[in-house]
């Protein structure tokens, strides 16, 4: 039972990743390089999250992250 258990999740880990929408180093890079921009407007307490769902043929991104506050800025005119 075990042995079947364990070939469970292997499979099912290899079909998760093959239906990844981006590798997890590419997706580690882009959540760099949004924590840098969003931190120039808040103050984050960990690095944003996101989340790809591919819907026919459609991308959906849903990016989130917390900050502890909102940066105080001036608009130049």
């Amino acid at each position: 039972m075990r042995k079947l258990k364990d070939n469970f999740e292997r499979t099912n880990s290899v079909i998760q990743s093959d239906k990844s929408v981006m590798s997890d180093g590419c997706k580690s890079l882009v959540l760099q390089d949004f924590a840098k921009t969003f931190g120039e407007y808040f103050e984050l307490n960990g690095l944003p999250d996101m989340d790809i769902v591919c819907d026919k043929g459609v991308y959906k991104v849903t990016v989130g992250f917390e900050a502890d506050r909102v940066k105080k800025f001036n608009v130049l005119k």
